[in-house]
């Protein structure tokens, strides 16, 4: 008994010392031949249909990424990015998520005059009672840096500062519809009217 169990410490440090690390020098090549069309080589899209990425969890980055090369994620431009993964293999995945993650995230900016911004930082920051709609800020955080994952890899709450509004909106809305799939997103989307979720994301946008 005693020499299976040592046995088994041994294949079990083996397997750790095995995990793959991720190459930031690789990852950026992935990103500048391959991401940067759309999400920008430095991870600050220009384009508001597709997400901000600079100093997104890793970890986040990865699992969505993955889900759309695997057809576990269908919405949105989800089917434009496909073809654009399909060989990537999941290191290459790993190492690009990883060197987004290190960039710099540049601030957004909310609309003052549209989408009732003080409605939005209400929603964010304290939630709606009467509905049951939890503050954005209790897993997102109070800067909308999300949180990383308290050590599971993807448990990770996504970083929102500084998001486009636009995208915002139409992942909530895929939410809502059940086009993507997150029991907590779901059940929060569906209690949010349309000038609700209109206002935390233009809130949102601003946020940093």
């Amino acid at each position: 008994m005693k020499r299976l169990t040592l046995a088994a410490l041994v294949l079990a440090a083996g397997a750790a010392v095995a995990a793959p690390k991720a190459d930031i020098a690789k990852g950026k090549e992935v990103a500048t031949t391959i991401c940067a069309a759309c999400h920008a080589a430095d991870g600050n899209s220009g384009i508001a249909m597709y997400p901000k990425l600079a100093a997104q969890h890793s970890a986040y980055i990865y699992r969505q990424t993955l889900d759309i090369k695997e057809g576990k994620r269908t919405n949105g431009s989800a089917a434009v990015m496909k073809p654009m993964v399909m060989n990537l293999s999941e290191q290459d995945i790993l190492n690009v998520s990883a060197f987004y993650a290190k960039q710099q995230a540049k601030s957004g900016e909310a609309n003052p005059k549209q989408n009732d911004p003080v409605l939005g930082g209400k929603i964010y920051r304290g939630g709606l009672v009467d509905k049951k709609v939890p503050a954005c800020m209790s897993c997102h955080g109070p800067s909308g840096a999300g949180i990383p994952g308290g050590g599971t890899e993807i448990g990770a709450y996504p970083r929102l500062g500084g998001q486009h509004m636009s995208y915002v909106v139409d992942q909530m809305k895929a939410y809502k519809s059940g086009q993507r799939k997150n029991a907590i997103m779901e059940d929060i989307a569906k209690r949010l009217t349309e000038e609700e979720l209109n206002a935390v994301s233009n809130f949102i946008q601003g946020l940093h």
